[in-house]
């Protein structure tokens, strides 16, 4: 008989999920208006906000393979989360500081390769301490721990830049430096016993080309969904606030305000998430957030009303957690504990990719075609998830329940 979930235990794992999203709720939202201080060209300032996801999509898989071949007295994931959070989060914190183009690149070239050695051990952790049974249900607390976080920066965070562009990144960069500890206290790391006659290091590569090659595609056709939806949600959250700054005239501060509706949405539907996937199936429920993501984006590039878009932003917040609440505990469910490291980069890996391609692919449609038109290659990419959850079908469903 399973144990039961330690909801306290997860929780203050999600207290490091909360001050992630917090850090990537501000960079998304302010960040393109630091770089348009200094250029108007949406192409540059989309391939700029493309270089976390450079370095993610090389550091991020290389460190979760790292991390499951590391032994420690504290662990395989805690020794990186107590060196480089804090370090990221003063990083984090001298961003709004700069007056030069220059520095603010130095700055954020450092803090994005510093911030990617602790995340995907920090990610790894809640499958290391969670049984398979729970991880949806852990997920989601997570999940609603990381939309909290989302939510502090879009409602808190939106009435701190207005005082002082820098406080909401020293509102995370203070976190950063306490949360660390906090989990270290808390959180202690199970023991991996290995046979060391079949003790095998992890490599990114070969989990990639064991993936690729598989007859089994669920895991392989799941990972190209995820590529597909976080190109879909990558360029709007992006170009969000630009988008409505130049296309509808509303002011940053504004339509940041605006998206904490869409953190909101998703908060409140971060453990439903999970537990309709528990009745319907991981892969259903999935294929829900992205349909139903696509058609509210093609609304988007319809409506020119600022209104009616925060209207529809808590759907758009529904749909994303549908998606995203399962989608990360599919992808280990496939694999086994000595390699969650290595499979949390493989998450990673394409999740970055897809972060990679669309910035400066729809920051030139946008330049060239037309702002709106960033609604419209959202949707197509959120439909193409669609259909690769679907061409997976009922023979994989049990691999996903």
């Amino acid at each position: 008989m399973s144990s039961r979930l330690n909801y306290l235990k997860i929780f203050n794992l999600g207290l490091g999920f909360m001050v992630i999203s917090m850090i990537w709720a501000a960079y998304n939202a302010y960040m393109p208006i630091f770089l348009g201080n200094f250029t108007k060209s949406n192409t540059l300032i989309g391939f700029v906000m493309s270089w976390d996801n450079i370095a993610n999509l090389f550091i991020l898989p290389f460190f979760g393979a790292l991390s499951d071949n590391t032994r420690t007295r504290i662990g395989r994931r805690m020794p990186y989360i107590l060196v480089s959070m804090p370090l990221a989060g003063v990083l984090y914190a001298l961003l709004p500081l700069q007056t030069k183009l220059l520095s603010l690149l130095v700055i954020d070239l450092l803090f994005n390769i510093v911030v990617a050695t602790y995340r995907t051990p920090m990610v790894a952790l809640m499958p290391d301490i969670v049984e398979e049974e729970h991880r949806s249900k852990a997920n989601g607390v997570i999940n609603f721990m990381g939309g909290l976080g989302s939510l502090i920066i879009f409602f808190i965070g939106s009435q701190l830049y207005k005082i002082n562009k820098a406080y909401p990144f020293f509102l995370s960069g203070i976190l950063s430096l306490i949360i660390p500890i906090v989990l270290f206290l808390t959180i202690k790391e199970p023991k991996i016993v290995v046979n060391e006659e079949k003790k095998e290091k992890q490599s990114i590569l070969k989990a990639l080309a064991t993936v690729v090659k598989d007859q089994n595609k669920a895991p392989f056709y799941t990972l190209l969904s995820i590529f597909m939806t976080i190109a879909g949600f990558a360029a709007v959250e992006t170009f969000f606030t630009r988008y409505c700054k130049i296309a509808l005239g509303i002011d940053e501060s504004v339509s940041s305000f605006a998206m904490g509706f869409y953190a909101l949405a998703f908060l409140v539907f971060a453990l439903p998430a999970g537990f309709i996937a528990t009745k319907i199936g991981k892969r259903k429920t999935m294929m829900i957030g992205a349909f139903g993501q696509g058609i509210l984006f093609l609304i988007f590039m319809i409506v020119r009303d600022f209104r009616t878009i925060q209207i529809l932003m808590p759907f758009a917040g529904m749909f994303n957690a549908l998606f995203t609440i399962n989608s990360y505990p599919l992808v280990v469910s496939y694999t086994s504990a000595e390699k969650i490291g290595t499979y949390t980069g493989l998450y990673y890996f394409f999740s970055s990719l897809a972060a990679i391609v669309t910035p400066s692919s729809f920051g030139a449609i946008m330049d060239f075609i037309g702002f709106n038109k960033l609604f419209l290659a959202a949707s197509i990419c959120l439909f193409v998830s669609f259909a690769f959850l679907w061409i997976i079908g009922e023979k994989y469903e049990n691999t996903m329940s």
